[in-house]
This record gives C-alpha cells, structure tokens and sequence, in this order.
C-alpha cells in the first residue's frame, strides 16, 4: 500500500472536486442568461425606473395640516427630474383630467390622503395619468408618526415611478379631442344696436 503525506491527500480530494464541479457547471453565458430572465423566461424589468422627463401636477395632501408630506412627495419627484407643478385646483372627473392636461400640458396627477391614528398613520398616494384621467397607481403607508416620513422618502419613487414613467411615455402620444370647444353665442354686440 503507498502511503501519500496527508496534505497532499487532501488536495488532490480538493482538485478532483473543483473539476467536477466545473464540468458539471453551465457555461458562463446560460448562467447570465438565467440570472436576467424571470419565471416566464422574459427578461426581468427592474422596478426602478430612470428619471422621465414630463410635467406633473401635485395636489396638497388632504388632512396633512402642516403640508410636510406634499412638500416631501414634490422633492421626490423634483430629485427624479420630473418638472413639478403645485398651483393647481383638484378636478373631478377623468374627462377634466384629460382637459386640464391638453391644455397645461400635464403627463400625470399626484394626490394623496393622511390620516394620522395613535399607533400607527397611513399615507395615501394616488397617480393618475394626464393622457387617460384614470388611476394608474395607488400605493399606501402605513407606519408609527415617527417612521412614517423615512418609508415615504426610502420607497415613494419605486412604488410610483413606473407609474409616472408610463404617464411621460403616453403624455407624448398624440391626442384626440373629446369635444369641440364650447362658443356661446351672445347674439349681436352692443354698439350694433
């Protein structure tokens, strides 16, 4: 029997697994491939969204007394290079959407809702799109009085972002009108008569 000194055993054992775990390994390019892919087996979109380029309306918070979170969401955005309008008056309904982003040039609306309860607050933002006037996103926070600004400032931009990124994306698409514009006729002018 030959007798090998216990360093060089250990070794070899230690090459001879290295090079099965080599041969048995997919290649360098199938293991990217895989690592890009979701379950579907469609390349992966990350929920992080590049900074678009649109013009958006923020409406002040309904119940947030002290305008902290509406100052917090237009700094967000404004860090994201969305051009941010805070001079506007809520409407009402899709069409007035549409309306006000035909004429100001509006990509998306955010608005939101605070309610502050004793253990914990709640946040609600709300996009919706300028080019459709419909919801395209909806996210809440719930968290203690004194965590609540830390989770909006850490996650606002990758619960909307993509939101507002299809929002700039569908701002740039040509519009249809919904209606002619409205003419009221006066009848004849004053000094005619």
């Amino acid at each position: 029997m030959l007798r090998l000194p216990r360093a060089g055993l250990i070794s070899r054992v230690s090459l001879v697994a290295v090079l099965a775990a080599a041969a048995y390994a997919p290649p360098a390019h199938a293991r990217h491939a895989a690592k890009s892919k979701g379950a579907h087996g469609h390349k992966a979109r990350s929920k992080v969204v590049a900074n678009p380029e649109g013009k958006v309306a923020v409406f002040p918070i309904r119940y947030d007394d002290e305008n902290a979170f509406s100052a917090q969401v237009q700094r967000v955005l404004r860090a994201h290079g969305l051009d941010v309008a805070n001079d506007v008056r809520r409407v009402d309904t899709a069409e007035q959407f549409r309306e006000l982003s035909t004429a100001l040039g509006f990509a998306a609306y955010v608005d939101g809702q605070y309610d502050d309860g004793a253990a914990k607050s709640k946040l609600t933002i709300i996009v919706r799109s300028g080019y459709t006037g419909k919801k395209v996103a909806v996210t809440t926070f719930r968290e203690t009085n004194l965590h609540l600004r830390a989770e909006v400032e850490d996650k606002l931009w990758t619960k909307i972002g993509p939101a507002l990124a299809r929002a700039c994306a569908d701002a740039s698409k040509p519009r249809k009108r919904d209606r002619d514009p409205l003419m009221i006729e006066a009848g004849s002018p004053l000094a005619d008569r």
